[in-house]
């Protein structure tokens, strides 16, 4: 059950990946007016954890850590936002697994953890994958500059997994992880609105939010799963497996993308000829073999 609820997160994340690009591309212009859009609703299902167990007061030593998840949770939007404006989604999403490279390091670092040298070579067969998937000719090897917004994307993103686990060893409960930096990010995107040409933006958008308000919260809904997901798995796997299962999103992506598409017409930012497929399938496997060499 407990890798079934694992592996549950990054298909969750495949489903929100979808909507948000179709949102980020065609809905907002401007990155931060999405950001201001996607977190009003954090507040909406954090009721719905209840069932699962009670917060606890939070003791004064993980007060920073909940705020740092919080930034983290809000800054790493930018960036990826930037990606999806650039290349596939499903190509944005495979480099998330570039902070399968970064976890080990700072989990090395900061919790202790030990590796071998099957999950170096593991590291590596991820980390040339994506960069293959990001190069824009086979035959200049010049990177996408999506890489570069992945790259810092990821790097935030692994080290909210190493602060979730210091937090967790600090607190002892999983429920104050998906409560906390939740409610806090969904505060700080207001910040945005003391920013004269960030609020004009939002003002001007606010009647196709209200046109997409249901896609909007079907889109929040799929992210609290996530997060309730992804928090639970990391509670009881080191951070090094939990990034590793994490490294499957893509390829919930592209089979994802691919139905809809195929189903239903819907146009996603989403190159699916039969030769690309079977560039994007060939480096997913690599993909796989790397994250079970790093498991």
């Amino acid at each position: 059950m407990l890798y079934f609820i694992a592996f549950l997160a990054p298909f969750f994340e495949a489903l929100s990946d979808l909507i948000e690009s179709l949102l980020s591309n065609k809905t907002f212009k401007h990155q931060t007016t999405m950001i201001f859009y996607i977190s009003l609703m954090n507040f909406v299902f954090l009721p719905l954890v209840l069932f699962l167990g009670m917060p606890t007061i939070p003791v004064k030593e993980s007060l920073w850590f909940y705020f740092m998840l919080a930034v983290i949770d809000v800054a790493y939007l930018y960036p990826f936002y930037s990606a999806m404006k650039v290349i596939d989604t499903s190509i944005v999403s495979a480099l998330f697994a570039l902070g399968e490279v970064i976890v080990p390091v700072l989990s090395y670092f900061v919790l202790d953890d030990i590796l071998s040298l099957h999950q170096y070579i593991g590291f590596a067969i991820i980390l040339m994958a994506s960069v293959a998937l990001s190069m824009k000719s086979a035959k200049i090897p010049k990177l996408n500059r999506a890489f570069y917004y992945m790259l810092f994307a990821s790097f935030l993103l692994s080290l909210r997994v190493i602060v979730v686990k210091c937090t967790m060893n600090i607190e002892g409960n999983w429920v104050n992880l998906v409560v906390y930096p939740n409610m806090i990010s969904g505060i700080l995107p207001f910040s945005l609105l003391f920013i004269q040409k960030y609020r004009k933006d939002i003002l001007k958008n606010f009647p196709p939010y209200l046109k997409k308000f249901k896609i909007f919260a079907l889109d929040e809904f799929i992210c609290f799963l996530t997060l309730v997901c992804s928090t639970y798995a990391l509670d009881n796997l080191s951070p090094v497996v939990s990034s590793g299962i994490n490294a499957m999103r893509p390829i919930f992506l592209l089979l994802t993308g691919a139905i809809l598409l195929y189903l239903y017409k819907i146009p996603l930012k989403e190159k699916i000829t039969p030769r690309i497929l079977v560039k994007k399938i060939f480096f997913f496997i690599l993909m796989i073999l790397g994250v079970i060499l790093v498991v």
